[in-house]
Formats: C-alpha cells, structure tokens, sequence
C-alpha cells in the first residue's frame, strides 16, 4: 500500500510540473507575439530613393522617416492651394501641389541638403 500511495505522489508532482511547463510555454509564445507586434509598429512604410510613388500627405506625416535635421525652408503654397502628397528621393523631396480648382497642379522639388528649392514642374491642362 506504501508503494502505491508513492506511486501517487511522484504522478501527482509531475502533472503539476507539466501544468507549470504548459503556462511557461505559452507565455513565451505570447510574448514573441507581443515582441513581434512591437517590431512591426516601429517600422514603419516609408517609400524608399526611386520609388516614384507619391504618398498621401497625413499617411506619411504619421510615418516619419529617417532624414537627418535641415531645419526650415519655405515653400510658397497659395491659400487656395493645398498638398496633395510628396516623395522622397535621397536628400531631395518632390511635392506635388494642387490648384483649389482641381485643375492647376505643380511639382516643386526641394534639396533637404541644400535647403533650396531646385526646381518646380507646372502642370497645365491642355499645355502641348
């Protein structure tokens, strides 16, 4: 009888040592999925140098990106005039305004290096 009431015990202990393994298993997998959630919000999409793709302009101010500080530099926006996304491509950024008409459009490309505007691109209706 002594040799069964060991035999109960020495069971007892291992599913209470197996419980415990079970818990520590899935809080481990919980927190690589805690990790790896973690990992993706800190990457954010950010469009890379030749992407040629223009980036709505409230997506991309929640992305940030990793430019290095130029400070200020104005570009002249008229009051019925509004942005309508940019792209950036090395140091330089193009973006791509809009008449309040829907029909004047322009692309002014600036130098974040240089902190200029280098150049701008008038988009005409009908302009051959």
């Amino acid at each position: 009888m002594r040799v069964v009431k060991t035999l109960v015990a020495f069971m007892g202990l291992l599913i209470v040592i197996g419980i415990g393994l079970v818990a520590y298993g899935l809080s481990l997998d919980k927190n690589a999925k805690d990790q790896d959630a973690a990992l993706n919000e800190q990457a954010p999409s950010v469009p890379m140098a030749g992407d040629n793709q223009v980036v709505n302009a409230p997506d991309a101010i929640s992305a940030g990106s990793k430019i290095a500080p130029f400070g200020d530099i104005a570009v002249d926006i008229e009051p019925d005039e509004r942005l309508i996304g940019y792209t950036v491509s090395g140091d330089n950024v193009t973006l791509h305004i809009e008449g309040g008409d829907g029909l004047a459009a322009r692309l002014v490309i600036v130098s974040l290096s240089e902190k200029t505007v280098l150049g701008r691109i008038l988009i005409a209706p009908n302009a051959q």
